[in-house]
């Protein structure tokens, strides 16, 4: 067996909240040095007053919007700079559309959905690749978080679909290009998870027509019972990053994290 792959040093964006502050903790609890990233200066400012204490001088976090050039390689840069490297990086930011299909899908949801969901993953993945392919030794894992809408078209609207339709592809061409270079990407379909902060894009109305095709699509779902506990995905990201032959076998491989949540078409 190989030996294990230790994580020096994580990225997770998206983090102040949800999923993606369950899964940095989860590496700050098994001892590795984590930076966090998140438009949301507020939930950051109570992280920060958290983690500092707790964590001492293992973690970093920061203000920064994924879709920015400057605020990531800035970010990384100081990631380096403190940590020496960057070894994970877990593509997590996202938002929610309004479940609107192409006639009634404002082009400036349209803009934001994909500016944040794919130009988002895109600039993350650009500046994590390029940092692990020049550090020494080279090398580092990448976790895409995907979902059912990256293979269906009704688990969301269209904005919502085509972005991680997109950061799919992201995904398998990383995987493709960068494996000689030590470097995996992975992503996983995630089902309905037990709590998120993507429904924040939500509060402002739906498309109820779309919404309800998603409820037709999924009869059995109920959140609470049949959900995705955040707990179970930060345990699988720490799986998949403890041990390069591992993260090598999985690599371009879309992971079902569902519960059998129906993909559908």
């Amino acid at each position: 067996m190989a030996a294990p792959f230790l994580p020096l040093s994580v990225l997770v964006t998206g983090a102040a909240g949800g999923l993606g502050k369950v899964i940095a903790e989860a590496y700050l609890d098994a001892g590795a040095s984590v930076a966090i990233c998140d438009v949301n200066q507020g939930r950051l400012s109570e992280i920060s007053a958290l983690w500092t204490q707790k964590y001492a001088d293992r973690c970093i976090i920061r203000q920064a919007d994924v879709s920015s050039l400057q605020d990531m390689e800035g970010l990384v840069q100081a990631i380096t700079s403190k940590f020496g490297r960057l070894d994970i990086l877990i593509n997590n930011a996202a938002i929610l559309d309004k479940f609107d299909p192409a006639g009634t899908c404002p082009p400036e949801l349209w803009n934001k959905v994909l500016q944040v969901n794919l130009t988002g993953s895109f600039i993350s993945t650009k500046v994590a690749v390029n940092t692990m392919t020049s550090q020494l030794p080279p090398g580092g894992t990448i976790i895409q978080m995907g979902s059912n809408a990256s293979v269906c078209g009704i688990d969301g609207g269209l904005a919502y679909t085509v972005s991680k339709h997109g950061v799919l592809a992201l995904m398998r061409n990383t995987a493709a290009f960068y494996l000689d270079q030590n470097i995996t990407c992975t992503m996983l379909q995630l089902g309905g998870l037990s709590q998120t902060n993507i429904q924040d894009s939500m509060a402002e109305g739906v498309n109820e027509e779309g919404l309800a095709l998603l409820g037709k699509h999924i009869p059995g779902f109920e959140r609470g019972s049949t959900d995705v506990p955040l707990e179970d995905v930060a345990k699988f990201c720490l799986f998949l990053t403890a041990d390069r032959s591992v993260a090598k076998t999985l690599n371009g491989a879309l992971v079902p994290f569902n519960r059998n949540w129906p993909a559908g078409i």
